[in-house]
């Protein structure tokens, strides 16, 4: 039956419908109690009246709500509300893979990148005994950044119920005739195993079968059985041999074979586990077997025996590469796997620095978690059962443990700390500046000094672990364009320390930075790695660095800072801040590996329309990295910078906020800072050059009717703030290379110089006009921190200073008669309303929960002019992660992933 929009499940409000199938109808909820989106699989009607097969499922489900994979989708309970029940499961944005199918054969990489994701889900769950036995590409959702989810894992046989005899229509997507008991057809006809088309019992191998299809069908574009109808399906698949002679003749020999593999009618000679093909993948372009022989189908012993030599090589050689690693290679003891979850009530903080640590040998587990907008560090030790909070790391970001494992350092605020883990606090040093300036990464040497980047825009400082005076360690090269140097990461012995550095021309993207080492003692400065960020070391050998959302290892010569070959993937879909280069993973010298599993878009946001008491509507809109949100005089328009899967890129959108539309407006990539002119016609945006020393101020209606044109072009970094009811100037943000800001104004006419409203020796920025235009708002760090000002832009001239506990991002009311402004993650409000005069009263606190995830523009919400609400940024769905993964062992895996390539 339909649910209509409105409808509440316990914490859960139904959105809209999303997907109708054998299973039941799926909808689109909100978790009042999370903040989040979710899917609702509404059980069939017949299927929840039978108490022993919704026993049954129930404790199907509850065994595959353990699985935890950054490419499974997971369940995250179960709502019974009679005569309704669902099953509460993650909710997956994005296409799936039938949509990209249709659309014709996939490019040969991207098809591998996502069959390894699909290889990888499938022996995660394979090794936990639990088999999908309905995997098809409407079951695989590929997101914007590449990483792949599969759905619906396990259903098919929780829905089946062990012994039950079963209508047809429970079938996942399969109409066929009803067969009781192990005759029970399930899956969907043209992803069948012969043995399952048959009804017979099956295993992982079924999956493996399935696999090989879908393999088949991004590479082709085209179904592998085909028939008109369902049974000619099921005919083809148990009477012929798949013919996989419309593969593309340009192939790979290994990718023919493990297709042909997979597709094996006989179960027995099937390839037994995905992992094989996982290990196939990593090497496509490998071996030397010919194509002629991937004959799919009738297996002969001869084949047989190649492809066990081909098996036999590839152990030899693992072995091989054991014995000449010597003593860096353990034995085999297995990886294991679990999560670790915050305590109830707590999430994850995942800001735009890591969110953990574990201590060197493994047994010790760090992590920042957040209550109530507060965040504080949570600790794992040998003796908790579940973690506890630490006592005196509020405002904790980053922590780092120490080479002993007894204490942890810590970012809280304008504050280097750190902590024992039997309670103690002690503050290391003062940073000075305002408390939620960025903070770039810390790490503890051997020799009990602190390494720390303090702020987003400098070089890196060493400090003793028990306080002292701070010295440089590296110093910014603006010759080459260098903007940051960040995450810090101390090398064996604490003679070196590696670090990213980002550059002038890709100040929101690190994928393409460089990491370098320096020499403590001396200052020198070695270049290791191009195109790679957030390095870690591992002790197998190996420099461990991020690209997107995956960790690579390339062979490291520890002594002379030198790498040596290909680089590997090793890990894919941990979560991370593609704008920060922030990448949540650490990995132990024991080989115990803990990260957050997600997307390089872990800081992903959406729009959202938040009333007066903090209550949050999501506007639906795609999800991407919004900044710099705008809305139109009249409140029915909004333009944003809108930064999608090419990090370090955004373009104006505007969307219609009455009609759901979203529109593309600007094409150069390098878009920043949209101001709608007061009759909502036009729209003013800063265009910054790479190198960041040229910004033009362009203008283009904002129904896009005509292309834009340039205005004026300025010799720094310049973010439009706000233009004047007249248009003949704006209010531009000045930022040189020095990055101290001022408060400028410049005419809009070609080479016009700017002139300075407020310019002194602090930062001053984030200005903003009232709307008669007489007021300006801005803030100031004179004080040691930011706090908000006024100014009188009349004759008579004046300065006010509003804010009294610290304040950034003032803006004004529709009528003028209000200053909102932000106060770490409170939203307030001060009342300046009179006749003709500034008449401030004391800020008062309008709600809590105001997220920080702005750009350099400083501007993560905007006011309904209309009044009442707020436009806000907030996290979105991708973000919402609520466990860690810890992998034991993990440095056996790093060395088979490393030995098979």
């Amino acid at each position: 039956m339909a649910i209509p929009p409105g409808t509440r499940l316990g914490p859960y409000e139904v959105i809209a419908a999303i997907g109708v199938g054998g299973m039941g109808e799926v909808y689109r909820a909100r978790d009042a109690k999370l903040n989040r989106d979710v899917a609702l699989k509404i059980l069939p009607e017949a299927f929840a009246a039978d108490p022993d097969r919704l026993a049954r499922f129930t404790r199907e489900a509850q065994t595959l709500a353990a699985l935890n994979h950054a490419n499974i989708a997971q369940i995250h309970g179960l709502e019974e509300h009679p005569p309704l029940r669902a099953l509460v499961m993650e909710l997956v944005e994005g296409p799936d893979l039938s949509q990209r199918i249709a659309q014709g054969p996939i490019q040969f990489d991207e098809a591998l990148a996502i069959a390894r994701q699909i290889a990888d889900a499938l022996e995660s769950a394979h090794d936990q005994g639990i088999v999908h036995r309905d995997l098809k590409p409407s079951n695989i959702k590929v997101r914007d950044d590449g990483t792949v989810k599969v759905l619906d894992f396990g259903l098919a046989k929780a829905f089946d119920g062990a012994g039950a005899t079963t209508p047809s229509s429970m079938s996942p997507t399969l109409a066929s005739p009803a067969v009781t008991g192990v005759g029970m057809i399930l899956g969907t006809a043209a992803y069948m195993a012969p043995e399952q088309a048959k009804g017979k019992s099956v295993d992982k191998r079924a999956d493996i079968w399935a696999f090989g299809v879908v393999l088949y069908e991004m590479l082709t574009g085209r179904a592998l059985f085909e028939g008109e109808t369902t049974s000619e399906v099921l005919a083809a698949i148990i009477m012929r041999e798949p013919d996989l002679s419309t593969l593309p003749a340009t192939l790979p020999a290994p990718v023919r074979q493990l297709i042909g593999r997979c597709l094996i009618r006989e179960p027995k000679l099937r390839m037994r586990d995905i992992g094989e093909a996982r290990l196939a993948l990593a090497a496509p372009g490998s071996g030397d077997v010919p194509a002629a022989d991937a004959g799919p189908a009738r297996p002969q012993r001869a084949g047989a025996a190649r492809w066990v030599a081909v098996v036999l090589a590839i152990a030899l050689a693992a072995t091989g590469f054991a014995l000449w690693r010597g003593t860096t290679a353990a034995p085999r003891r297995g990886v294991i796997r679990y999560e670790v979850r915050p305590p109830d009530g707590t999430a994850l903080a995942l800001d735009s620095r890591p969110n953990l640590s574990v201590s060197p040998d493994g047994s010790t587990l760090v992590f920042a978690g957040r209550v109530e907008g507060t965040s504080r560090l949570y600790v794992r030790t040998p003796d908790d059962l579940m973690p506890r909070a630490l006592p005196g790391t509020e405002g904790a970001t980053h922590p780092v443990i120490s080479p002993d494992g007894r204490q942890v350092a810590f970012f809280a605020g304008a504050v280097l700390k750190r902590a024992s883990f039997d309670g103690a606090v002690s503050e290391v040093i003062s940073l000075g500046g305002e408390t939620d300036a960025p903070r770039r990464g810390v790490t503890w040497l051997t020799n009990d000094t602190l390494v720390y980047s303090p702020l987003g825009v400098s070089g890196l400082f060493s400090i003793a672990s028990t306080g002292g005076t701070p010295r440089p360690l590296t110093t910014l090269d603006q010759k080459k364009g260098e903007r940051t140097h960040r995450w810090p990461e101390a090398l064996p012995g604490g003679k070196a320390v590696l670090f990213t550095v980002g550059s002038l021309a890709s100040p929101d993207s690190y994928d393409g930075s460089t990491i370098e080492a320096v020499d403590v003692a001396t200052g020198a400065r070695t270049v290791v790695l191009q195109g790679a960020s957030s390095a870690r070391y591992a002790a197998t050998g190996h420099l461990l660095f991020v690209r997107g959302a995956s960790v690579h290892a390339v062979p490291f010569d520890v002594d002379r800072l030198t790498t040596s070959g290909t680089p590997v993937q090793v890990l894919q879909g941990v979560n991370g801040d593609s704008t920060t280069g922030a990448v949540h993973f650490s990995v132990a010298a024991d080989g115990t590996m803990a990260y957050t599993p997600g997307s390089a878009q872990g800081g992903s946001n959406r729009l959202m329309w938040v009333d007066r008491t903090g209550m949050a509507q999501a506007i639906p809109l795609p999800r991407g990295l919004y900044f710099d949100p705008r809305l139109a005089p009249d409140g029915t328009r909004v333009a944003v910078a809108w930064q999608t899967a090419s990090a370090g890129s955004s373009d104006i959108w505007v969307s219609d906020l009455t009609r759901n539309t979203f529109t593309r407006l600007t094409f150069s990539s390098r878009a920043s800072t949209p101001v709608w002119s007061r009759d909502g016609k036009t729209i003013y945006y800063a265009y910054i050059e790479p190198t960041e020393q040229k910004t033009t101020i362009m203008r283009k209606p904002a129904d896009g009717s005509r292309d834009e044109e340039p205005v004026v072009v300025l010799g720094a970094r310049v973010y439009v703030q706000d233009v004047d009811p007249t248009e003949q100037w704006a209010l531009i943000d000045y930022t040189p290379l020095n990055y101290v800001g001022d408060v400028m104004r410049v005419a809009l006419k070609a080479n016009a110089k700017p002139e300075p409203l407020v310019s002194t020796k602090f930062d001053d920025l984030e200005a903003t006009l009232s709307p008669d235009g007489r007021w300006l708002a801005y803030v100031s760090d004179e004080t040691g921190r930011f706090e908000v000002y006024v100014r009188d832009m009349s004759s008579g001239g004046g300065r006010w200073q509003l804010s009294t506990m610290g304040g950034e991002e003032p803006h004004w009311s529709g009528d003028g008669r209000q200053l909102y402004y932000r106060n770490s993650t409170k939203l307030m409000s001060v009342s300046v309303g009179g006749q003709g005069a500034l008449n401030p009263q004391a800020p008062a606190e309008v709600f809590d929960g105001v997220h920080d995830f702005r750009s350099d523009s400083g501007l993560s919400y905007a006011v309904d002019p209309k009044g009442g609400r707020f436009l806000m940024i907030r996290l979105s769905d991708e973000s919402a992660v609520s466990s860690i993964v810890v992998v034991l062992n993990w440095f056996d895996e790093l060395r088979r992933l490393t030995a098979a390539r």
